[in-house]
């Protein structure tokens, strides 16, 4: 596996570092920016993807906003490598910017932009001049999380203490919807809900907005827009600090980043279809040493919107930045494999993830197939990781050597247009006349077909441009 032919990766610092990777033609990944943007950490970073002017997928990363401790919010033009191309104060009552999601996101042109803060309020301002639109009531206690709605009308936010995820209506800039998160917990072999004051630390979206998925301490859960029904709800080992949602054509799993350095991936869906059918799991990556564990715990994950695998960035807080393909954990969960024993699996009935199916420890192929790193890269040593954002697109750099053939088979389409007016070629080599016969000139409109659907794949590349 490869990584995807074009990727940028972004990651914010506590001491207010910017720093951004982009993917090199040899396919390694190179550090293009690194500058201090803010005085004080990073708490959030957002990058919106700019699109082709016929509205197709998204050819080249956009706008990247990032949210400071120092209350300011600053845009950056990762394609001239700005540290900075504009900045703005929020309203010192506002507290810190905390959370922020461009509307819409993703894929599409984005008008928007929704900015959460520590003092509870949600802000919605107008990405054209950054003028404050609407201001939303928000949550009691600050808000820690933020997602919008793939089509930008709607926005799921987190509470940071009072236990709500609440549905804004951004169309009508009101409240549509309040869910109080419980968590369940066993005492005394009974099962019960109970409210949670653990802060909502991450809310996803499905990438045709479905369904949502967040998570509270070590509690993940994936609900139906349709039916509002929860699709999973489960518990984890350890307190989940970000998960991402994948979407490919093996269906929709929950990779989560995890406090105590594991890396679980989760199916949606049930893997089969019977009537005692139960959902799987896997530990693509298992937990780290407890004295270890504060320096390779994950920090960040989010999935990149790649065709041809499942795949995530991470950050740990030793500042490693990793691009994995979890596919392989993906066919271990949907694999019927039979020697699982009754230990492995779960109670359907209570869908929580207690005993987790992982690698056998003897058997690293089983390891190397549940996780492939891509690639890693650190920025400097020491650098404590706050948040991270990523770009990819699944159209391909053109290289030199494929420039120099595209101008080379134009120059040869001149040249046997010119000899096939003439009703003859001409032998460049030793500058002599020669005829031409029936399969020279099948070679000549073979040349010149080819060379014609090469010019005309570079004119529509110029023109993107």
């Amino acid at each position: 596996m490869t990584l995807p032919p074009r990727l940028v990766i972004v990651v914010g610092t506590y001491d207010g570092v910017l720093g951004g990777w982009e993917r090199q033609i040899n396919g390694s990944l190179k550090l293009t920016l690194a500058s201090a943007v803010h005085q004080g950490s990073l708490r959030s970073l957002e990058m919106a993807a700019s699109v082709k002017n016929s509205g197709e997928d998204a050819e080249a990363p956009g706008t990247l906003l990032s949210c400071g401790y120092d209350e300011m919010l600053k845009t950056h033009d990762w394609a001239k490598r700005l540290n900075s191309s504009g900045e703005l104060r929020t309203p010192a009552e506002f507290g810190t910017p905390i959370c922020c999601s461009f509307a819409p996101p993703a894929i599409t042109p984005s008008t928007h932009c929704m900015i959460g803060f520590t003092g509870g309020k949600l802000a919605l301002y107008k990405k054209r001049d950054w003028s404050l639109q609407h201001v939303l009531a928000g949550h009691e206690g600050g808000i820690s999380s933020l997602g919008v709605h793939p089509t930008g009308k709607f926005a799921l936010s987190g509470g940071q203490s009072d236990g709500k995820l609440k549905l804004w209506d951004l169309t009508k800039g009101r409240l549509a919807y309040v869910t109080k998160v419980t968590t369940p917990e066993s005492g005394g072999g009974v099962r019960r809900n109970k409210s949670t004051s653990a802060p909502i630390m991450s809310i996803v979206w499905t990438k045709d907005g479905s369904a949502y998925a967040w998570s509270h301490g070590t509690q993940i859960t994936v609900r139906d827009v349709n039916t509002g029904k929860d699709l999973l709800d489960v518990e984890v080992p350890s307190r989940v600090n970000q998960i991402a949602i994948m979407t490919g054509d093996k269906g929709i799993f929950v990779a989560a980043a995890c406090n105590n350095g594991s890396l679980p991936v989760l199916a949606v869906d049930k893997v089969d279809k019977s009537e005692d059918a139960v959902r799987r799991a896997i530990l693509a990556i298992e937990p780290v040493d407890k004295l270890v564990a504060g320096d390779e715990r994950f920090k960040c994950i989010q999935a990149l919107q790649y065709d041809h695998g499942y795949y995530v960035v991470t950050a740990n807080s030793a500042g490693v930045v990793s691009v994995m393909n979890l596919e392989g954990a993906v066919k271990m969960i949907l694999s019927n494999d039979d020697e699982l024993d009754d230990t492995e699996r779960n109670d359907s009935d209570n869908n929580d993830y207690d005993d987790f199916p992982h690698e056998k420890e003897s058997d690293e192929d089983d390891f190397d197939q549940a996780v492939d790193i891509l690639a890693s890269v650190q920025l400097g040593t020491g650098a404590r990781i706050t948040c991270l954002t990523a770009w990819c697109s699944n159209i391909p750099i053109v290289t030199e050597e494929e420039e120099k053939l595209e101008e080379s088979a134009a120059e040869e389409e001149k040249r046997s247009d010119k000899d096939e007016k003439e009703g003859e070629i001409h032998c460049y080599k030793d500058f002599r006349k020669v005829e031409m016969d029936s399969s020279t000139v099948e070679k000549a409109r073979a040349l010149v077909k080819q060379a014609k659907k090469m010019e005309s794949r570079k004119k529509k590349r110029q023109r993107k441009k």
